[in-house]
């Protein structure tokens, strides 16, 4: 059991505020230094992966296809797996950071702490049409149908397995998996038994702190807790060349605790929170000179979720799991808004065999998320125009949805036939069905075919659903402005569904102990994109249209651009994602990713679709060496090359493409002690990935950096 002094520590970390940080990354390190390394074990298998051969890495279980149980190679879909060793030997130090080893995913780092994360196109700061998960819980915010990854700060070194699918997930997962599912799943306690301190420090990631301790629940179970703080450097602005105000601050502490009360009844319950501050260099629009100007604000973040699952083995052929779980957030982000949200949501699932040849799993959920919203003043002038404005400041929204799907089996397991569709039921658009069709056929152990159909849903969000956004204030008689007063861009009405149906075939093959390849091949076709439309102009205060020359009159301060949302757009896209593993030698790997995208939106009349087609790069390419010459030695790198982003938004230039290179060598000195250096974008001193779709933000620029880490196992 952990003292009363470890203890203190672990709950001392949440408060820190930098000195003290610093402060107590000296204490700890010299406390569990003076504590004996000697005396503790790390645990043998410090490179686990090394010892599975391909057929086993292919028989890894995964659960996010079909909401159970099956292997990597009898997935039905663009399926891949980023395991614990990859996050480790990756150096990455963030999640969106590890999603870049994926196939058809495309990560761009905003700022310091903003990343636009997407699967097969579309991509933005606020990108809609990927779900995001964690142990099942939805990371997804209703206010904008997306992710805020500055307050996914997890402990890599906890996640067991990063599950990515790529095309539709609606069919169990519901609406917003329209590209793809990203299920983020972590180690259940009895793997995390015993303790783990890890210090970073560096130039960009100055310093990072993580602890944790796990222990037995008598008989029945096993528990862990942890802690964790760290900061993040600020990036640089692209036009001036000095620092961003982008720095990024997070503490946060959780725990876990799985247990069973019998043979057939394992139960979950984990929570986690956090608080933290997000920096950044905002683009302030004003209806008086100098109409935009750049200022450095901080976005306040807390919040905090609990989960429990319970999983019934009924019989030998029948089992159900019984989720809940409540998740609590609040930001206050300046010129943009305050968001106060509680979510609720309630997840049953039954799995069934009791009928020949068929795997049945039927399900039903419900959620209710309530919200708080208002403009954020903080720290700005109060001349300075709010982004966004909610017409319903408060908003009670509800989700009910039905599921069944069912794997058929056509020729002793050779041929398998699955059939599913989700009901979806949401105060927006009212009920939304999203079937699926995917037909597996495995003629050996070594290949694997499959092809899928499916139809996802992107439903509103609270933005799309009644909000007022000001995106931009044009000076008078400027280029995009010809008239001799500012024009405001306000974009105003609500939005509909968005639809996809994709169609998708892939080959997975294994063609020796030493090489497999998984290729997976998509034609997506989109309708009812969103979209803006430019209507009549009209002078304020007087609301005359500018057609009247209003502007002439006296008393008139501005003028008004409306841009009207609506779903006037379609498009298709088309690619295909290739991953191979080649294990050289039984102390060397390489795993490479290659992606292909390419998409066409055509909007009607002079409506203009708000999704850009050339959001995402072309060609991607990913290239990682694993390579230990000793058992006690690690020697990773990491090659990528993303190709030219072109379309942005109004006014961006496009973002060249760029190649880079991380590096990584860890020692183990002691068998409870692992120590790496780590270099990151290691070939150009600065480079640019993305830019805000929503102008709020200017270009940026990722730096290179290097840090070190120790972590010890006790």
């Amino acid at each position: 059991m952990m003292g009363r002094n470890m203890r203190a520590k672990l709950i001392g970390v949440l408060n820190m505020d930098r000195t003290s940080l610093r402060t107590g990354f000296n204490r700890i390190m010299l406390g569990l230094l003076a504590g004996g390394l000697a005396q503790f074990s790390w645990a043998a298998d410090a490179d686990p992966f090394f010892d599975l051969d391909l057929k086993e890495v292919l028989s890894l279980e995964i659960t996010s296809v079909s909401k159970k149980p099956q292997t990597l190679s009898q997935a039905a879909a663009a399926a891949f797996v980023i395991t614990s060793d990859d996050i480790r030997r990756s150096g990455a130090t963030s999640i969106p950071d590890v999603l870049r080893m994926a196939p058809g995913i495309q990560v761009g780092q905003i700022s310091s702490n903003a990343w636009a994360v997407s699967a097969r196109g579309l991509d933005g700061r606020f990108t809609n049409k990927l779900l995001v998960l964690m142990d099942g819980r939805s990371l997804y915010t209703p206010t904008y149908s997306g992710v805020y990854w500055d307050v996914q700060d997890t402990i890599l070194a906890d996640i067991e397995r990063i599950e990515i699918i790529r095309g539709p997930g609606a069919a169990l997962w519901g609406a917003n998996a329209v590209n793809g599912v990203i299920n983020i799943i972590t180690k259940s306690a009895a793997a995390t038994q015993g303790g783990l301190a890890s210090v970073r420090l560096g130039d960009e990631e100055k310093q990072s702190v993580a602890l944790r301790y796990g222990g037995q629940l008598g008989e029945i179970g096993h528990w862990r807790i942890y802690a964790k703080g760290s900061e993040r450097d600020e990036s640089v602005i692209e036009a001036l060349g000095s620092a961003g105000h982008d720095q990024w601050r997070q503490n946060r502490i959780g725990f876990r605790t799985d247990f069973a009360t019998g043979s057939h009844d394992a139960f979950t319950v984990q929570g986690d929170a956090y608080r933290g501050r997000s920096g950044e260099s905002t683009v302030l629009n004003f209806l008086t000179p100098p109409y935009n100007a750049l200022m450095g604000t901080t976005q306040k973040v807390s919040g905090g979720n609990l989960l429990g699952r319970w999983q019934r083995e009924i019989s030998a052929i029948d089992s159900f799991t019984l989720q809940g779980y409540i998740d609590h957030a609040d930001r206050d982000w300046p010129a943009h808004l305050t968001d106060e949200r509680t979510i609720f949501d309630v997840d049953f699932q039954f799995r069934t065999k009791r009928f020949d040849g068929h795997d049945l799993v039927v399900g039903a959920g419900y959620r209710q998320a309530n919200d708080r919203i208002a403009n954020s003043v903080t720290g700005i002038p109060s001349t300075a125009l709010p982004y966004v404005t909610f017409l319903q400041t408060e908003a009670k929204r509800k989700l009910s949805s039905v599921f069944i799907q069912d794997d058929i089996t056509l020729s002793s397991n050779k041929l398998i036939l699955t059939l599913g569709t989700k009901l979806e039921h949401n105060d927006y658009t009212g009920t939304e069905h999203q079937p699926n069709a995917r037909l597996l056929w495995t003629p050996n152990d070594g290949t694997t075919v499959w092809g899928a159909v499916a139809r996802a849903v992107r439903t509103p969000s609270r933005l799309d659903g009644g909000g007022l956004v000001n995106q931009t204030v044009l000076p008078p008689l400027s280029f995009r402005n010809p008239l001799p007063l500012p024009a405001l861009l306000q974009g105003y009405g609500e939005v509909g569904s968005e639809t996809l149906r994709a169609y998708e075939v892939g080959w997975k093959q294994r063609f020796s102990p030493s090489v497999s390849v998984d290729l997976a091949m998509y034609y997506n076709d989109y309708d009812e994109l969103r979209t803006g439309r430019f209507v009549s102009p009209v002078c304020q205060p007087s609301g005359l249209p500018v057609a009247s020359g209003c502007f002439l009159f006296p008393g008139q301060a501005y003028v008004v651009q409306p841009v009207a949302a609506g779903n006037m757009a379609t498009g298709h896209s088309q690619g295909f994602e290739l991953a191979a593993d080649w294990r050289a030698m039984a102390n060397l790997k390489f795993q490479l990713a290659l992606s292909q995208f390419s998409m066409t939106i055509k909007e009607q009349g002079n409506a203009f679709s708000t999704d850009r087609e050339g959001s995402v790069p072309k060609q991607q390419l990913s290239l990682r060496t694993a390579w230990n010459p000793r058992a006690d030695t690690d020697i990773d790198l990491w090659l990528r090359h993303v190709g030219r982003v072109v379309d942005l938004g109004e006014s961006i230039i496009p973002i060249p493409a760029y190649t880079e290179l991380d590096l990584r060598l860890a020692f183990r000195p002691l068998k409870n002690v692992e120590v790496s250096l780590v270099g990151r974008n290691l070939l150009k001193k600065r480079h640019a990935e993305f830019v805000s779709e929503a102008l709020d933000v200017p270009p940026m620029l990722v730096e290179r950096s290097v840090y070190g880490q120790v972590n010890w196992k006790f």
